[in-house]
């Protein structure tokens, strides 16, 4: 990794991520600390039958899904991830993590409301120990 003014780009300079987030502010926020995290560019989705039919023909280098979408979850994006080996994230307003899938269980999640050291770190974690294979 080369540096830029003498300090070493966020690790998650340049990448491609999706957003799975159905509260419209929250998707705001969360795009532009992706982009402030160095992020090449994000794509934001309302729901899972969105982002799989866009996933279906693009490349992305991560994912940060929010749990639940209104009356349903992420969790048909993440299979989606796992199969085409993309590190992701969950983010979530709830506490428990018993409606989890147990192959999910091991994934960063953050907890709503989360500042941006908080997803930065979750991110990083995900890309440098991929958890779901």
């Amino acid at each position: 990794m080369q540096c830029v003014n003498g300090r070493r780009p966020h690790p998650l300079y340049g990448l491609r991520a999706v957003l799975v987030e159905d509260q419209t502010i929250i998707a705001l926020d969360t795009e532009s600390m992706l982009l402030d995290l160095g992020a090449a560019s994000v794509h934001s989705f309302t729901t899972s039958d969105g982002a799989i039919a866009w996933l279906a023909t693009a490349e992305v280098d991560v994912g940060v899904l929010d749990v639940s979408l209104g009356t349903a979850t992420s969790f048909p994006v993440a299979e989606f991830l796992v199969q085409r080996a993309v590190p992701f994230i969950f983010t979530t307003g709830y506490g428990d993590s018993t409606m989890f899938p147990a192959h999910f269980l091991k994934v960063p999640i953050v907890r709503k409301p989360y500042a941006i050291e908080a997803l930065a770190r979750a991110l990083v974690q995900c890309l440098e120990r991929p958890s779901v294979t």
